[in-house]
């Protein structure tokens, strides 16, 4: 009898018992002899119940272990129960073997499928797929580095919330990714060094916020391209979120059928709470709808692990628009659980007691919960199991070498610039930016107003050139003003009726110096002025330019020359904005724009440009133009002809009003010569 007893009390979690289970596909035996374990753990006397003998219960790996495994075996049931699943295929057992044998990883595995709310949790209904097994062996079979560390985790995180099981709004795909695609995504993106650092500490957990988007893989791989491109700032103190802000607030002429659409038309608080999500979850930020009175918004895990709120009120307001209409203050609570070893530690006693039948023995202890979630506010580790193969090397980010141009062709890059500006207190001009693939690029901001760049180009030969630039517009129909000097004559002098509040910095010579960073302007409240050009000797002219550009602030304009010391008209026009005109030669040494009438309630009337003479110096329009679904990433222009004198000169690009846009480098190429 005595050996009897002694035998009954042997048996211990094993290998062999384990492996038995899984070739049988029969796991009734095992999970019995596991159970009656784990009872044996606990003391039988309710008044042994401490919290220091259940603290240790908690702190055993191979008791964590069983208990972890047990819990595995009982969720997974659905069509079918664990034991078809291994009966399904050979290789189900290979894989239940590797990963029934690692205590560690079941219990990262099933805390992770633990609700967050906690009524999910005290209600303990949820269960695991057998379908999501059959995904993560795929997973486990593509891709051996998805065996340990990060990998590991993003591959639970895309076994338990494949893509479409998170956040629902505009632009997400019609026919959702599959589990094993997805974790290829991710890969990829982190191998390739274009998710956020914080990607690397995130749980398994925090993870599912990521790769549960119902984006496509293909809109994952616009978005890292498209941003990494049109804007590289927004990756700083991962402020991946910011891209949403840049939306234009409007009803969206243009269906979703992306989310490089979903961008490009705009949209109101909807459209940019799906597209704010979305843009965090392809760089790798764990993130989520918020619902508020009237409005949506954004919950996003910033790079120090806190969630915030982002494009709208505070956490207060807020309830989670995800599978558990959580409110915000519930969320934080329970996130910032998940933390801590209380979380795991209150779970691990769920299971425990989940196999027990004495009351008494149960109620002892659950009386212990409050001390030991009390005593384990402390970090909880991360998961980090023991390395089961040779992780792969990640590589090394090389900046990408400028490019070479063809014999004959003139190639810029974008920071070889000599001037760059915009107009302060109108918005963000033009600025030097760290590409993401190395070298600089010129950033035309947001809202801004005006934005310009020059370079020095010293001109081989007097002709026209084909100009391409490499350009990176998010939103359609962006475009940048050219301009090239040196064919039109110099101005000696100018005057002006009205200088703003006379500065000198705004004077009439502004708009003869061949610098379109420069301006004449006229003082606030004036529509009515003229601006005189002398070219310090007659000449004969018949063309001429007048550039605006920005402002538009003139309604009515008339242009003379100057014979027989009498003011003649040469033309006259309405609204002005870029005024490029050929007329009959005349011979003249001065020629005057009036602005005779202004529009808008400040008037105020500014003036790039000014220039006089027999043949245009090279003007025109670069068109942002991108593939579909390609908005934002680098593509190359149309050509555009632009005329070009001999010897060095300055050529400038120049930014409407509008919503952002790159320059990358352009390039000159001869197409004809004229002397």
């Amino acid at each position: 009898m005595l050996s009897l007893a002694v035998s009954a009390h042997a048996w211990a979690p094993n290998a062999k018992d384990r492996a038995a289970a899984i070739n049988a596909g029969d796991f009734s035996a095992y999970t019995n002899q596991l159970i009656t374990w784990l009872k044996q753990q606990v003391p039988a006397e309710p008044a042994q119940i401490t919290k220091e003998k259940v603290m240790a219960l908690l702190n055993d790996p191979v008791l964590l272990g069983a208990l972890a495994e047990r819990e595995f075996i009982g969720k997974v049931w659905d069509s079918p129960d664990l034991g078809g699943y291994a009966k399904a295929d050979p290789k189900n057992k290979a894989f239940l073997t590797w990963v029934m044998s690692n205590g560690k990883l079941m219990d990262e595995v099933m805390l992770t499928r633990t609700p967050t709310e906690m009524a999910g949790r005290n209600d303990n209904s949820w269960s695991i797929n057998a379908g999501d097994l059959e995904n993560w062996r795929k997973i486990w079979e593509t891709y051996p580095e998805s065996r340990e560390g990060i990998y590991l985790r993003l591959a639970i995180a895309t076994m338990l919330r494949p893509p479409g099981t998170g956040n629902v709004g505009v632009g997400m795909a019609k026919v959702q990714s599959t589990p094993l695609a997805r974790f290829g995504n991710y890969l990829k993106a982190h191998k390739n060094h274009e998710l956020m650092p914080s990607f690397d500490s995130l749980t398994a957990w925090e993870m599912t916020h990521v790769v549960s988007s119902g984006a496509s893989d293909e809109d994952l791989d616009w978005a890292r391209e498209a941003l990494n491109a049109w804007n590289p700032e927004f990756r700083k103190n991962e402020n991946i979120v910011g891209m949403a802000s840049q939306m234009q607030y409007q009803g969206s002429q243009i269906p979703y059928n992306n989310m490089s659409c979903v961008f490009s038309g705009g949209g109101k608080c909807g459209p940019r709470s799906s597209f704010g999500v979305f843009i965090n979850q392809a760089f790798g930020i764990p993130s989520t709808g918020v619902a508020q009175p009237a409005h949506a918004a954004v919950a996003y895990r910033d790079k120090n692990g806190n969630w915030q709120v982002a494009l709208g009120r505070s956490w207060a307001v807020s309830k989670l628009a995800d599978r558990a209409m959580m409110t915000g203050g519930e969320f934080l609570a329970r996130v910032n659980e998940r933390k801590t070893n209380a979380f795991a530690n209150v779970e691990h006693i769920r299971w425990l007691t989940s196999i027990m039948k004495e009351k008494a023995q149960i109620d002892a202890v659950n009386a212990t919960i409050p001390a030991i979630a009390e005593a384990s506010k402390d970090a909880r580790a991360p998961f980090q199991p023991a390395p089961v193969t040779t992780a792969a090397a990640k590589p090394v980010t090389k900046p990408n070498p400028p490019a070479k141009a063809a014999p004959g062709v003139m190639h810029f890059e974008a920071g070889e610039f000599v001037s760059l500006g915009g107009i302060s207190g109108y918005g963000p001009g033009a600025a030097a930016l760290d590409s993401f693939t190395g070298g600089k690029q010129v950033y035309f901001g947001a809202m801004s107003q005006a934005g310009w760049v020059g370079y020095k180009v010293n001109v081989p030969k007097t002709g026209v050139y084909e100009l391409t630039a490499t350009l990176s517009a998010m939103n359609w129909g962006q475009r940048l003003y050219v301009r090239s000097f040196g064919a039109m004559y110099p101005v000696k002098s100018a005057t002006a009726s009205d200088v703003f509040r006379q500065q000198d910095a705004l004077g009439a010579k502004m708009a003869i110096d061949q610098d379109l960073g420069t301006r004449w302007a006229m003082n606030l409240g004036k529509e009515q002025g003229w601006i005189e050009l002398d070219l310090g000797q007659p000449r004969e002219i018949s063309k001429m330019i007048i550039d605006e550009r920005t402002w538009e602030r003139v309604a009515r304009y008339r242009v003379e020359y100057k014979a027989d010391n009498e003011w003649k008209t040469l033309f006259e026009g309405g609204d002005l904005g870029e005024c490029k005109k050929e007329f009959p030669p005349v011979t003249t040494q001065y020629v005057r724009l009036n602005l005779l009438d202004g529009k808008g309630p400040q008037g105020g009337p500014t003036i790039w440009d000014v220039s006089v003479g027999k043949v245009f110096d090279g003007t025109g329009w670069l068109n942002a133009e991108s593939a579909p679904g390609k908005s934002g990433c680098w593509n190359t222009t149309k050509p555009l002809d632009i005329y070009m004198v001999e010897g060095p000169q300055m050529l400038w690009l120049c930014a409407p009003p509008q919503r952002g846009l790159s320059l990358k480098s352009f390039e000159l190429k001869p197409k004809s010569s004229k002397q």
